[in-house]
């Protein structure tokens, strides 16, 4: 009999703050989230809190590699572009204000890569069926840099500056931070111990930029 395949951890808590497999870090400990919020995590796992961070830190690149095909196929090329990218760039600043669990459900099923395979396939295929060759090209150049996350990089210094202007912690801990205060909200529990929690993160991102 097959044994079941023991499930990748969400994270690794380290001295330092949390650590996932995916690279993303947090300068939270699973200790000082217990001792602020601990009753909302007996309600909700810290892995699930962090595996639904991850989801809404990769939603920018999922919402904009859904839209671009439809962009492609309405306007020229270079609007679309255009278009996309503010789109990336917005999405970006502001998501991280409001993760709502219907929107991280969303995209968890649209960043499957089977079905952005089978979309940008099918639409890309389209496009180039109806003579616009230039958009198609761009579309697949485009998937590619998002898919190895290449475009992720490139556009990290400039929204980073805009990033810390709006937000007092990193964006993993103010989304992280967030989705605790509504998991607490949903379940009627107070924490008035939070702002501690936000403090100490915000000590160790400062001390870690010295």
């Amino acid at each position: 009999m097959k044994r079941p395949e023991r499930e990748v951890p969400a994270y690794l808590d380290t001295p330092r703050g949390l650590v996932t497999p995916e690279g993303t870090k947090f300068l939270t400990t699973e200790s000082l989230l217990n001792e602020f919020a601990g009753e909302v995590l007996q309600k909700v796992s810290l892995s699930s809190l962090v595996r639904r961070t991850e989801i809404w830190l990769r939603s920018p690149s999922t919402i904009t590699m859904w839209a671009l095909p439809l962009l492609l196929a309405v306007g020229p090329v270079w609007l679309a572009g255009l278009l996309a990218l503010l789109l990336y760039f917005g999405w970006s600043i502001f998501a991280p204000s409001f993760p709502f669990s219907p929107l991280i459900a969303l995209h968890r099923q649209l960043e499957r890569p089977l079905l952005l395979a089978v979309y940008y396939i099918i639409g890309l295929t389209l496009l180039a069926w109806s003579g616009n060759t230039a958009a198609a090209v761009v579309g697949l150049v485009v998937f590619v840099a998002f898919r190895l996350r290449l475009a992720e990089y490139l556009l990290r210094p400039p929204l980073s500056l805009a990033q810390k202007r709006m937000y007092p912690l990193p964006i993993p801990d103010q989304i992280l931070r967030a989705l605790i205060l509504r998991s607490a909200l949903r379940h009627g529990i107070s924490l008035p111990e939070l702002n501690r929690l936000e403090e100490s993160a915000r000590n160790a991102w400062l001390t870690s930029k010295d």
